[in-house]
């Protein structure tokens, strides 16, 4: 899929009111890594037996990582976005580091199963975007 076809919804998906954000967030990290000289992709698997593509927010094919975005920190979203995080990364061999984009860092306790799964947190600061808790100067 081209890179500037809407990320949210997912084909197949009902749009939830977290879904835009989540496009906001994932075409300010597209943007961020273009102009960083980053080679980027967005794809839609399809899997026998399911009735809808799988949607695949970003993969960052320089740095070798699988981004996933909620527009939320709530427990609810972050769950969806751990299992999705780990069903797509399965399917590409687990050779990506997985990362969740997120407006915000989330909770303690989140933070620390996110990092227990092997899951990056990436989000926006200003014109940089912090990692596990890192923020460029």
């Amino acid at each position: 899929m081209p890179l500037f076809h809407p990320f949210r919804p997912h084909p197949g998906v009902e749009p939830a009111p977290q879904d835009a954000a989540a496009e906001l967030l994932l075409c300010a990290l597209r943007d961020h890594l273009l102009a960083a000289g980053h080679e980027l992709s967005r794809c839609t698997l399809k899997m026998a037996g399911e009735p809808h593509p799988l949607a695949v927010d970003l993969v960052d094919l320089t740095t070798g990582r699988l981004v996933i975005a909620r527009g939320t920190i709530s427990r609810p979203a972050l769950q969806e976005a751990i299992g999705e995080l780990l069903d797509l990364s399965g399917l590409f061999g687990n050779t990506l580091t997985k990362t969740l984009l997120v407006p915000e860092p989330p909770d303690s306790d989140l933070t620390r199963l996110l990092t227990t799964l092997g899951i990056t947190r990436l989000w926006p600061r200003g014109a940089v975007f912090c990692e596990d808790g890192e923020c460029p100067a």
